[in-house]
């Protein structure tokens, strides 16, 4: 990140183990909506470290009481981070991000319970002015002493205004308590969506991975076969040279339509990126897998794609494939990268063609 750029004080308090009071976590709130907004406006996924580096950005103007445009608000992130804003970053340094997310989860769980006890409370309460109340206006009505009377009256005038401002505050509460909740929905689907090409609709390289590391258990222990096929989009470059990025990307998504029509239901697709994609099936031998994968590749041999604003124009592609077995004293980045290299040698032998290793 640039230096002197933006700063956020209140990014600073998160990390540490300071407590957070009402005023902070007001603040959490608002940053965090503002945010979300933005980045399902943008269609910028929330992974960890994009959220982050997101979150300073919102952070800094909240604190400056900046109200800008996206544009400009684009315009501070190249600034601040000299990087494309729409970068999906899966870096491994994520440990801040994790621990802020765990921290916002918790506020939002702790103040919904405590905001629960107060409403309770003002209710209880409530009740109880009520009673006195009433029984003060009947000693009001009975009394014949001036003085007991002015006092009385006094009292009376201080029971309504402190009804009058909890009924304010009860209010108030019910209000800031159902913010809460909606915060925690919206971290809840924002954690969901980290695990999600935004793109393609198909699980990124992340949950993926998990998925290859629960195949290689069963296989391990179980001696349950599964089956990983690489797939790579042959000449992609060059489909994004002369069609343009837009068209590239119906190109992505086209394929990612494929597989998920044409692959049965239990199966792990997931785009690793850029033109990657890489499909787990349970229960599958290699043999059958080699099958699926020829099947998947003449398919798109013969699927045409038509060009964005010109249906008249169509993109012709082929893809190539490596098909390999899960074992059992395979890692994942020993699976991955043995389909890696079947799929590699598809393409040095002319691509369009499924190997095996």
């Amino acid at each position: 990140m640039a230096e002197n750029k933006i700063n956020c004080k209140f990014y600073e308090k998160l990390k540490s183990s300071n407590k957070l009071d009402h005023e902070d976590i007001k603040l959490l709130m608002n940053i965090v909506r503002k945010e979300l907004s933005f980045l399902i406006k943008h269609n910028i996924p929330p992974v960890p470290k994009n959220y982050e580096k997101w979150f300073y950005i919102f952070c800094a103007l909240a604190e400056s009481q900046k109200e800008l445009d996206d544009l400009e608000i684009i315009g501070i992130y190249k600034d601040t981070y000299d990087d494309d804003y729409k970068k999906i970053d899966t870096s491994s340094e994520e440990g801040i991000s994790e621990n802020i997310a765990n921290k916002l989860r918790d506020v939002a769980e702790k103040f919904d319970e405590t905001l629960k006890e107060v409403i309770n409370n003002i209710d209880n309460y409530q009740d109880k002015l009520d009673s006195h109340a009433d029984k003060l206006e009947q000693t009001k009505e009975k009394a014949t002493l001036e003085n007991i009377n002015e006092a009385v009256m006094e009292i009376l005038d201080e029971l309504k205004q402190l009804r009058a401002e909890n009924a304010k505050l009860k209010s108030e509460l019910k209000a800031y308590h159902s913010e809460v909740i909606s915060l925690k929905e919206e971290l809840s689907v924002a954690k969901k969506e980290a695990t999600i090409d935004f793109l393609t609709g198909l699980v990124n390289r992340r949950r993926f991975e998990r998925a290859l590391e629960d195949a290689i258990r069963d296989r391990k222990k179980r001696g349950y076969p599964s089956s990983l096929i690489f797939v790579d989009i042959d000449n992609f470059k060059q489909i994004n040279d002369k069609y343009g990025h837009i068209n590239g990307d119906l190109v992505l998504k086209e394929l990612a339509t494929i597989f998920r029509f044409y692959l049965r239901a239990n199966t792990v697709i997931g785009r690793l990126g850029g033109e990657e994609f890489a499909i787990l099936l349970p229960g599958t031998e290699v043999e059958d897998a080699v099958k699926v994968a020829e099947r998947l590749r003449k398919i798109i041999e013969n699927r045409e794609i038509k060009i964005n604003h010109d249906e008249s124009k169509k993109i012709k592609i082929t893809a190539s494939f490596g098909v390999t077995d899960v074992r059992p004293d395979d890692t994942v980045e020993i699976l991955l990268n043995r389909a890696d290299e079947a799929m590699y040698e598809a393409k040095k032998s002319g691509k369009n063609q499924v190997k095996v290793k």
